[in-house]
C-alpha cells in the first residue's frame, strides 16, 4: 500500500483507479462493505484500488469543533493495510476544499488522479453546502463515460450501521454492541505513564495509559480488555474513570495485565475493550476493594476460557 499526501495542485498520472470515498471514522462493517466492492471492481476491471481520506474530519472544520473520534488518521492508515489497497490518497480538508463545487471536486478526482470508478455509500454528501450527492456522482460519471457504485446502508441484527450509532454505544458502555457494528474490538492507543502506583499495594499492578488522540471514550467503569504490547495481545481488566474509593480528581485509564511482569513504562500500547464488567464503585475500605478485584479477575478468567 502506497500513501500519497495530496493538495489541489497534485497531478498524478496513475494507472486507471477505482476509489472509495468517505470519512471512514471507524472502518465499521458498512465501510468494510465499500472496501469489498472496491476490490471487486478492481478485479473485474483491472484497475488499481484507492481510498481517498481527509486527514482531518470534515465536520470539525465545518462546525468549528474538535470532536472525539473512533479512530485517528494514523489508525485509519494501519487499518487500511489489512484491506490490501493499492493506494491511499490523503488531503487536508480546508476552506478551499469545502467551497469546491461538486463538479470541481469530481474533476480533481477524475482528471488529476485518473479516477475511473467511484464507490460510495448511498448517503454520501460532499462539496460546498453539501450540494454533491450520489445522484450528482451518477450523472457526472455517466456524462464522462466513467462508472460508479452506490452502496446501500448496511444493517446488522436490524440495526443500521453508522459511526454515530457506534459512538453512542461506546459512550453508554454498550461496548459489545459497538464491537458488533464495528466488526472488531474498539480500541484506544497511548503511552504507559506513571500513575498513583496503588495497584501494586493491592496486588494488582496496573499500566496507566495516557491516550495519544482525542478518542471517543467508553463510559466510566471496569472492563474486560486485551492489551497489545509490542504486537502481542494479553488479556487484562481495566478501570476507566475517577476511582471513587480514592476520590481521584483526575480520570484515569488503568489496566491490570494478567500473567505479565514486564516493565513497560514509556511504551506505546493499544487497549481493546471486550466487555463491560461493572460500574465504578466507592468501597468503604481497601479490603472491600481488593475482594471486588478478586471477583473481577475470576470473571475475566472465565471469559478468557470461553474465548479460547
Amino acid at each position: 500500500m502506497e500513501h500519497f499526501k495530496l493538495n489541489l495542485e497534485s497531478d498524478f498520472k496513475f494507472d486507471d483507479i477505482v476509489v472509495a470515498l468517505g470519512n471512514f471514522d471507524g472502518f465499521h462493517r458498512g465501510h468494510q462493505k465499500l472496501i469489498l466492492e472496491l476490490n471487486n471492481v478492481k478485479l473485474d476491471k483491472g484497475y488499481k484500488s484507492a481510498v481517498f481520506l481527509f486527514e482531518n474530519h470534515t465536520k470539525d472544520l465545518i462546525f468549528h469543533q474538535n470532536a472525539s473520534r473512533i479512530m485517528s488518521f494514523e489508525d485509519k492508515l494501519k487499518k487500511l493495510e489489512s484491506f490490501k489497497i493499492d493506494y491511499v490518497f490523503s488531503i487536508e480538508f480546508s476552506e478551499r476544499i469545502k467551497n469546491l463545487s461538486p463538479k470541481e471536486f469530481l474533476d480533481f478526482l477524475t482528471i488529476n488522479l485518473n479516477i475511473k470508478h467511484i464507490v460510495v455509500g448511498e448517503d454520501y454528501k460532499f462539496s460546498k453546502n453539501r450540494e454533491g450527492n450520489t445522484d450528482f456522482i451518477k450523472s457526472y460519471m455517466k456524462e464522462k463515460c466513467l462508472s460508479c457504485t452506490i452502496i446501500d446502508k448496511l444493517r446488522y441484527n436490524n440495526i443500521e450501521i453508522s459511526s454515530t450509532k457506534i459512538i453512542e454505544y461506546i459512550k453508554s458502555g454498550k461496548i459489545e454492541l459497538a464491537n458488533d457494528l464495528l466488526g472488531y474490538n474498539f480500541s484506544i492507543k497511548g503511552k504507559v505513564t506513571q500513575g498513583f502506583q496503588r495497584g501494586r499495594n493491592l496486588g494488582y499492578p496496573t499500566a496507566n495509559l495516557e491516550i495519544s488522540f482525542n478518542y471517543v471514550m467508553v463510559k466510566e467503569g471496569v472492563y474486560f480488555t486485551k492489551t497489545i504490547v509490542d504486537g502481542k495481545g494479553y488479556f487484562s481488566f481495566s478501570s476507566v474513570g475517577y476511582n471513587p474509593t480514592f476520590d481521584n480528581k483526575k480520570s484515569t485509564i488503568e489496566s491490570h495485565i494478567f500473567d505479565f511482569d514486564k516493565d513497560i513504562y514509556g511504551k506505546d500500547i493499544e487497549l481493546c475493550f471486550l466487555e463491560r464488567l461493572r460500574d465504578n464503585i466507592k468501597f468503604n475500605s481497601v479490603e472491600e476493594l481488593i475482594e471486588q478485584l478478586k471477583k473481577d479477575e475470576i470473571r475475566c478468567r472465565e471469559l478468557i476460557k470461553s474465548i479460547k
